[in-house]
């Protein structure tokens, strides 16, 4: 025992000289971060941001998923006992397109297939101790399953960890990286036989895992973990409690979904992926014999270098959904880990209950999913022609009067978009609908509904305000506002956004109260609205199963939605389906010309359901 404690320290002095030789002298007089895993007999070196905050970057949770771990459920990392990690420096972005992708984001360039890897970020001086405890945040990025990663700055968390410990709350912060494009979703007939399908939700499942079986080490509590999502982060989440049906406990205590939910999956059974994996295989030379979806062709694909790899999927996600390639990758029913349709598993209730939830959208999510050359009603149906390719004609039409167009007239600006056809406005409601506002309301409803939550458990938000304005209007595209990924740096309460955002005060103090508001929800306390300067923050939806044992109706007829930022300031607004307009304030007037009931009622019914296979 005594020379195995002996070799251990050894080796951390090692790793601390090798730290210390690569750093200014500073670093001798303020020794980094370190945190020692008592029970693995494991040390991360870690480093220290902005003299408060303390990161732990590219801890690996799972194995190299290359060669014949490629495509396959993640293999959980086993360090040996002794083990020093240098988790100074961040690690690789899993394989995606290289290059710029928003003035306000990173650059991507370092990737590699061995990015299986986090990120903690902690107050400085935090605990081990059992009396520490503290409650966790885990990130999951969203993407499109294309592109992204936890080292993103957008993502940085500075901010909201050192609001936490200032208000007397600390909290843990950790962000994943998991498999995107090909690497996480490729399909098969051999994939779907062996069970190694879903690559990227399963890397999401270990590292929330890795979180529950280590975080302890670094002062957090397994047991009080919040899980926030963004875009398909958030369907990935929902995906993650309907996972093998629901008879699968998760490692997390409470979720957060922003601007996504599960019926943003679209074409959800496997034939358009398998195909699209086919196609790759083909352009590689793994089909032979016509076959292109058995062992062999995969066992070719798993061999092809991975810069010609990565390169052939990038080229034809993004030819086929340009810009970035989004949803041409993405999860689907695999009879494992996604067991049906989403839609079908959340109206059986076959999902993981009693998680606390909040979800949203922003206001005009939907913004950079329309062209801005759309002009005509075939071309607002063709603003999301490549994701729904089965919407018969009637849906089309009945979409098409649910969004009339003198709805969208009073949106132009010519002042400041320029010449923009109300046609635009029209699309990019549509599309916010489709892609995140109909879902979120389908899946918060369903859980309450079938059994998932009490309905006082779950809420509701609409974030209308955004950091971009400057940054969309030197591209071009003032049109955009407040634009899908506006909320995030009100998240992470970022006071140094990037690319020439607003960083103005009033943004800020606006910053500050919404990350209260949610390191609120993290602690597990009432959102009442003491830090959100909004006032008690409303249950979505008033009825309670617990009293009711179910309820009545496929849609809810009201809406509680907590309302971030806008002309008419943060608030908590309730509208219900039979009302009058002339009834209601102009807050309640802004959310019920979104006309949430009728238009939700359409998307998220049978048909439209059936056809967009969610």
């Amino acid at each position: 025992m005594a020379n195995r404690l002996s070799a251990s320290i050894i080796a951390v002095l090692l790793a601390l000289s090798a730290v210390y030789l690569q750093q200014p002298l500073n670093t001798f007089l303020n020794p980094p971060p370190t945190v020692v895993d008592l029970t693995q007999d494991i040390t991360y070196i870690g480093s220290l941001h902005s003299a408060t905050i303390e990161h732990f970057r590219n801890i690996f949770y799972a194995e190299e998923p290359t060669g014949y771990r490629r495509f396959a459920p993640p293999v959980p990392t086993k360090p040996p006992k002794g083990s020093v990690i240098d988790a100074t420096k961040p690690g690789a972005w899993c394989p995606q397109g290289t290059g710029d992708i928003l003035p306000f984001t990173s650059r991507v360039a370092n990737i590699s297939e061995n990015c299986l890897s986090l990120r903690i970020a902690r107050s400085k001086g935090t605990s081990r101790s059992d009396a520490a405890k503290l409650p966790v945040v885990v990130w999951i990025h969203g993407g499109g399953h294309a592109l992204g990663s936890a080292s993103d700055i957008l993502y940085e968390p500075d901010g909201l960890v050192r609001q936490a410990a200032a208000d007397g709350r600390p909290l843990i912060y950790v962000g994943i990286n998991y498999r995107l494009g090909l690497f996480g979703f490729a399909t098969s007939k051999a994939m779907i036989e062996r069970k190694e399908t879903n690559a990227g939700l399963r890397d999401q499942r270990a590292a929330l895992e890795w979180v529950r079986n280590n975080i302890k080490a670094f002062g957090g509590d397994p047991n009080r973990v919040t899980v926030v999502g963004q875009s398909v982060g958030a369907s990935d989440l929902g995906l993650q409690l309907m996972a093998f049906g629901g008879a699968q406990d998760v490692p997390f205590q409470q979720a957060m979904m922003m601007s996504g939910g599960p019926g943003l999956n679209f074409n959800s059974p496997p034939d358009q992926v398998a195909s699209n994996t086919a196609d790759i295989a083909q352009q590689l030379g793994c089909v032979k014999n016509g076959d292109d979806q058995g062992l062999q062709a995969l066992e070719c694909l798993r061999e092809a270098p991975f810069e010609l790899l990565t390169n052939l999927t990038v080229a034809a996600s993004r030819a086929a959904r340009p810009p970035f390639g989004e949803g041409y990758f993405y999860p689907t029913i695999d009879n494992d880990f996604i067991q049906a349709r989403p839609s079908q598993l959340m109206r059986a209730g076959k999902f993981v209950k009693e998680i606390p939830l909040i979800a949203s959208w922003v206001t005009n999510d939907g913004a950079w999913y329309a062209p801005l050359t759309t002009s005509t009603d075939e071309e607002v149906l063709g603003s999301f022609g490549l994701w729904l390719t089965s919407l018969s004609e009637s849906t089309k039409e009945e979409l098409l009067q649910l969004y009339p167009l003198e709805d969208f007239e009073r949106m132009v600006r010519p002042e400041h978009d320029g010449p923009i056809s109300p046609q635009y406005y029209r699309a990019a409601q549509m599309n916010r609908d489709i892609w995140f506002t109909c879902p979120v309301l389908d899946f918060t409803w369903q859980y309450v509904r079938n059994g998932g939550a009490k309905a006082s458990q779950v809420r509701l938000y609409e974030y209308n305000e955004t950091r971009y304005t400057p940054v969309f209007r030197a591209m071009g595209v003032p049109m955009w506002r407040v634009a899908h990924l506006s909320d995030i740096p009100y998240l992470f309460n970022n006071d140094h956004l990037e690319g020439g955002a607003d960083n103005s005060d009033a943004h800020l103090s606006l910053a500050q109260r919404f990350s209260r508001a949610v390191i609120d929800y993290i602690h597990s306390e009432p959102l009442e609205g003491r830090n959100s300067g909004a006032g008690p923050w409303t249950p979505a939806f008033p009825e309670d199963v617990s009293q009711q044992g179910s309820l009545p109706s496929d849609v809810p007829s009201t809406i509680s939605i907590q309302i971030f930022g806008g002309p008419h300031g943060s608030s908590s607004v309730t509208v219900r389906k039979e009302v009058e307009e002339r009834d209601l304030t102009e807050s309640e007037k802004a959310v019920y010309w979104e006309k949430l009931f009728s238009r939700c009622e359409f998307i998220n019914g049978q048909q439209m359901r059936d056809e967009a296979g969610v």
